[in-house]
């Protein structure tokens, strides 16, 4: 039985009546393109009106190095940097820095425009995904455009806007869902489905094995409402779980063998901050909030109970067990219950499930309104509330979620217009210099818990002002600069501030140590915005007398030396690094796009040869990322040297030789499977 076949059984999956003219344009390929068209210009217009923003949100600063030390370093460079307390580690998490990578090399994507990119695309196709995850079971084109709609705009909500990692796993995984009913018949979509679960091992293993454990309970689940058939859990999900224990196996293995020859801990994975219950609280319930919890909440019952109506009425609930069961991770949300101390409110994004079933009680909403009104009168009346109902629950939450995570102001993103300045600057000075001299950064704020939270930020965008060659060489000192001088930690009384300053200090000694070299230490006004080196910072009081220590200030743009010869580069050597405009450059980011994207086309032959345009247009460029990620990852396992055009290049032309190979065969087989 061909994948073909099963979807279309899955048309009897719902208990909807369907206008056939309605059908007929929602389901043309060009209202699917005008919806794709229209999220993404709600996503990405306002960087289109401000071409020089960066991406929204603090995170985004901690991919935009690593990607960095990937195209410059050798990969194990990447499980070199920790810092203390293991701060800005991230073992095998490299499916970012390797996509960062490949928009670098292949599209030219200047660095800082590479997370406005991944941010703009992964809620995009993620939310196409889910819309086609839905049109699998219910061959309803509204289902398709309302879920896409209606899941786009809760990924603007607190979970998923700027956590990179997570939101990169939920893509492959929101990819992988047609696959776990395809796999059954098809070994085709059982070894994609491998392949994409190995990827999300290599962007967030923790997910993966929540994943992996969730797809064991649908399988529980099965064996329940089977009255015990194990025959027929084996059959049905078995292929589904072979691939999830490959990968888990495999993620394991490759973690700790290690491909880039240094193993690395699973613990690298995952590293909270040291707040308290309290903490965690309070930020769980503003990530409540933000949810829209009175509009989105009945939505998401509708989608729960109808699904349930839905799998008791049809052959098959697949679509019910797998959006109900996946929320099982949202019981580590109330961990506060039972006395536990960790980020509770990080367990929503670890599941697509809660938006997609918000998605499907939209749908559920829409459809039953466009029923009634076919009889016309008062139905016509319930069409147009039940329609206008759900369009403006959507508008409302693209709203808020717009509002929320300042996704539309130019000063809400990682690096201000005045850091960035100053950051060029250090690096125009740093790029004629020594790259394995050590760079110190001298930061503080108010003594508080949250001076993690501050450290941590200073550490990941202070390395924007390192050129290549040198971030791995940036170290950071909290407290005084007096102190730093002294060679003695700072201590204020908040338990925080004094775990840490130690610790950073400890480790700016071994790296300056392992260096040889005489460190250049910056006293930069960006990371010093409170705190007892605020006013040397700023440039308002004279620094101290710093002896033979080569000292740099920073602040509005220029640098200055505590030294007799100021520090400068060669001119015209501080822009950013990548990038050029233009008409040109355009049409190359476009191609550039197009080709990661085309494996894609031919691997869905393959492992869905059945795929409509509605399930097509966002799995085949899901796909295509995916193949070329894999290909640039085994790229870097044998060569392990810096991420190179030539490297990139051979990376690109495997996975479309691969899929084009691939697909090929399938279309072979297609006539003798049918």
């Amino acid at each position: 039985m061909t994948a073909t076949t099963l979807t279309d059984r899955a048309r009897s999956d719902t208990f909807f009546s369907r206008p056939p003219v309605l059908d007929r344009v929602l389901g043309h390929p060009l209202a699917y393109l005008a919806t794709t068209a229209i999220l993404l210009a709600l996503y990405g217009w306002t960087f289109i009106a401000d071409p020089g923003r960066v991406a929204p949100t603090k995170d985004p600063a901690y991919y935009t190095w690593r990607t960095e030390v990937l195209l410059s370093e050798k990969p194990v460079k990447l499980l070199e940097i920790k810092g203390a307390f293991d701060m800005f580690a991230g073992g095998y998490r490299i499916s970012a820095a390797v996509i960062g990578a490949f928009l670098r090399q292949v599209a030219g994507v200047a660095s800082l425009q590479m997370t406005v990119l991944l941010m703009i695309g992964l809620p995009v196709l993620t939310s196409l995904l889910l819309g086609a995850f839905a049109y699998q079971h219910f061959r309803d084109p509204l289902a398709w455009h309302v879920v896409a709609f209606a899941t786009g705009a809760l990924l603007l909500t607190p979970p998923f806007v700027g956590y990179l990692d997570n939101l990169l796993t939920l893509f492959f995984l929101a990819a992988a869902l047609p696959l776990l009913t395809l796999a059954r018949r098809s070994w085709a979509a059982g070894i994609t489905l491998c392949g994409l679960l190995v990827l999300t091992g290599f962007t967030h293993p923790t997910t993966l094995v929540i994943f992996c454990l969730t797809l064991g309970a649908m399988a529980v689940v099965r064996l329940i409402l089977g009255r015990g058939n194990l025959r027929a859990v084996i059959r049905d999900d078995g292929p589904m779980l072979a691939a999830a224990f490959v990968a888990a196996v495999l993620t394991l293995g490759i973690w700790t063998a290690g491909i880039w020859g240094r193993s690395a801990s699973l613990s690298d994975a995952a590293l909270p901050p040291p707040y308290d219950s309290a903490f965690f609280v309070e930020r769980l319930k503003a990530w409540v909030a933000a949810m829209n919890p009175l509009l989105n909440g009945p939505l998401f019952l509708i989608g729960v109970v109808g699904l349930v109506v839905m799998a008791r009425r049809a052959a098959k609930g697949d679509l019910a067990r797998i959006s109900i069961v996946w929320l099982a991770p949202l019981a580590g949300v109330f961990g506060f219950l039972a006395g536990l101390t960790y980020p509770y409110y990080r367990f929503f994004n670890t599941t697509l499930s809660w938006v997609l079933l918000v998605g499907i009680g939209a749908y559920f909403i829409a459809r039953a309104g466009l029923d009634a009104g076919d009889g016309g009168g008062v139905g016509r009346l319930v069409a147009v509330a039940g329609v206008a109902l759900v369009l403006a629950v959507i508008a409302y939450n693209f709203k808020t979620g717009f509002d929320v995570s300042g996704w539309n102001k130019p000063e809400g993103g990682w690096l201000s217009a005045v850091e960035r300045t100053d950051l060029d600057a250090l690096r125009q000075a740093l790029v004629a210099g020594d790259r394995d001299r050590p760079v110190v950064f001298v930061i503080d704020d108010e003594p508080s818990p949250q001076i993690w939270g501050h450290t941590k930020l200073s550490g990941n965008t202070s390395r924007y002002g390192l050129p290549p060659g040198q971030i791995d060489q940036g170290y950071l000192y909290l407290g005084s600069f007096e102190n730093f001088l002294a060679d003695k930690p700072t201590t204020t009384g908040d338990a925080t501030y004094d775990r840490v300053s130690p610790a950073l200090l400890a480790d700016a000694r071994e790296g300056i140590r392992r260096s040889g070299e005489d460190p250049i230490v910056v006293v930069a006004d960006a990371f010093n915005p409170a705190g007892t080196n605020a006013k040397v910072a700023s440039g308002e009081a004279k620094g101290p007398d710093t002896g033979d220590t080569d000292v740099w200030y920073l602040h509005d743009g220029t640098l200055s030396s505590s030294g007799s010869k100021p520090p400068g580069g060669a001119p015209g050597e501080a822009t950013a690094p990548g990038g050029v405009s233009g008409a040109l450059h355009i049409l190359r980011v476009l191609g550039g796009l197009a080709l990661l994207m085309l494996p894609g086309v031919f691997l869905l032959r393959w492992c869905w040869p059945g795929a409509t345009w509605a399930e097509g247009i966002a799995m085949a460029p899901a796909l295509g990322v995916s193949l070329v990620t894999l290909a640039g990852i085994a790229a870097l396992a044998v060569v392990r040297g810096p991420f190179s055009g030539t490297v990139a290049a051979v990376s690109v032309a495997g996975a479309i030789a691969l899929a084009a190979i691939l697909g090929t065969v399938a279309a072979g087989r297609a006539p003798a499977r049918s």
